[in-house]
């Protein structure tokens, strides 16, 4: 039995992914990943007791080469005489109508196929040929988002009902595999293309780093997202423990109450999970939900706040009532989810107090700031709220403010200049709190750092800098 196989075994069996009689889905794009799963399936098909049916979507976005996919994949089924399911969608129309990106549409409809699919056949599982590869790449296009421990902790090799057999394969043994059994798959076009940021990552960003930092670089970032993983599971586990104790039912079916003593008492990172949960618990996601919410929520958590309100994306309120904050959903007629127009700017401006805090208009945050000695130090800005900067090149006269309209940054390793409307879009902050975000400036109004996000290149600390400016942001 090939080491490929005997691979997919192993994961199958230690993370219990099917049970005899199970029907398996296989998602089979037609490319060699897919294609290497279920030729390993197949092998194993008799050893686990268990039936298998192709599903295939074409997403029709790339004109005559997803028919020719599509048409690859149905006589894949019939020559292994395998039930196979072919849909066709017009991903790129649908994204036209959506207001979400393309990727996100494709997703959502290869899910919804999935799951339409699984109840047509009877199906149990759904197995997909993500690989380690695409582990370290969904990492570090999590880790430049500025993610947290979850997005860190990359894919999971199960996700009831999705099972990932070849999730600790690599694209090397794939490709081997099928080379080796002189086995036809279809390559994706646009797998070459760098319009996408997991495209550069793999094409550009890991072989950069495997060349010029760490030759092992893929198999450590993949070991460290399991190690990640593992303490997000556990730190899950205490979150939900938590939330059992703090949060309660108050009346409606839609409004929770969080006890403000015993939250207070908590840790800052089981604060962050508790009200992310309870947000969760109410509007059945996250999307849309940034860093920036959960910061201006957790300053609710004072007694002193007394009366007052945020408005969080689709139609939640979160109002502090003295002894508890209570998270409710509101009638839309009566939203006041957009406490500015879109677009919309503000007058408010403050000089920063360098050193000592500067208080932010309507955020409930503070800018505390100091001139440190970058001697012997790493300034490495780990956290969004975190700064630091070259103090001779800042000066001491500075401004914060908010958004105004034709702002532009030169973000850090950047050589040219970007509006920061299009930063905005890139990192999926939500329009309503756009106008929300300090913006740190020169008194000629040049942009030195969007709080949260990044600094400009031109500010950064250097080897030859003097004086370091720090700013951290209070809640």
């Amino acid at each position: 039995m090939d080491s490929l196989i005997l691979k997919i075994k192993k994961t199958i069996v230690d993370h219990k992914m099917v049970e005899p009689g199970d029907v398996v889905l296989v998602g089979v794009s037609g490319g060699p990943d897919s294609v290497a799963l279920l030729r390993g399936l197949i092998e194993l098909k008799q050893e686990l007791n268990i039936e298998l049916v192709i599903a295939h979507l074409n997403h029709s976005a790339r004109g005559e080469e997803s028919n020719r996919d599509a048409r690859f994949v149905k006589n894949l089924g019939e020559t292994l005489q395998i039930k196979t399911l072919i849909e066709k969608k017009d991903v790129p129309a649908e994204h036209e109508a959506s207001k979400t990106s393309f990727q996100e549409t494709a997703r959502n409809l290869r899910m919804d196929f999935f799951q339409r699919t699984m109840t047509q056949v009877g199906a149990t599982k759904v197995a997909l040929g993500h690989t380690a590869d695409d582990q370290v790449e969904t990492v570090l296009m999590n880790l430049l988002r500025g993610s947290g421990l979850k997005g860190l902790g990359g894919m999971n090799p199960i996700r009831s009902p999705y099972i990932r057999p070849m999730f600790y394969c690599s694209r090397s043994e794939v490709v081997g595999f099928l080379d080796d059994r002189r086995l036809s798959y279809c390559k994706d076009s646009s797998n070459e293309k760098t319009d996408y940021l997991r495209n550069r990552i793999r094409l550009e960003l890991i072989p950069f780093l495997q060349e010029n930092y760490n030759p092992r670089i893929a198999e450590n970032l993949f070991e460290t997202s399991g190690i990640v993983r593992a303490e997000n599971n556990y730190l899950k586990t205490l979150g939900d423990q938590e939330f059992n104790r703090a949060v309660s039912r108050s009346g409606e079916n839609d409004s929770l109450s969080v006890d403000i003593e015993y939250f207070s008492a908590l840790p800052l990172a089981l604060k962050r999970r508790l009200v992310r949960s309870t947000i969760q618990s109410i509007k059945g996601d996250l999307r849309r939900i940034s860093f920036f919410h959960i910061q201006e929520v957790l300053c609710l958590f004072d007694k002193s706040q007394k009366g007052k309100k945020i408005d969080l994306p689709d139609n939640l309120e979160v109002l502090c009532l003295g002894d508890h904050v209570e998270f409710k959903r509101i009638p839309e007629s009566n939203s006041c989810i957009l406490s500015h127009d879109e677009g919309s700017t503000s007058d408010w401006m403050s000089p920063l107090n360098i050193p000592g805090e500067t208080p932010i208009e309507k955020t409930g945050l503070a800018l505390k700031s100091e001139i440190i000695d970058p001697s012997g130090a790493e300034f490495i800005a780990d956290q969004g709220n975190l700064a630091f900067l070259d103090f001779d090149k800042t000066g001491s006269d500075l401004m914060v403010r908010f958004f105004q309209a034709g702002d532009r940054l030169r973000p850090l390793g950047m050589k040219g200049s970007k509006k920061l409307k299009s930063l905005f879009i890139d990192e999926k902050v939500p329009q309503e709190m756009r106008s929300r975000i300090p913006i740190l400036t020169t008194v000629d109004n040049d942009i030195i750092w969007v709080y949260g996000m990044r600094i400009a290149d031109t500010y950064r600390v250097t080897s030859d800098t003097n004086k370091v400016l720090f700013i951290k942001g209070l809640p």
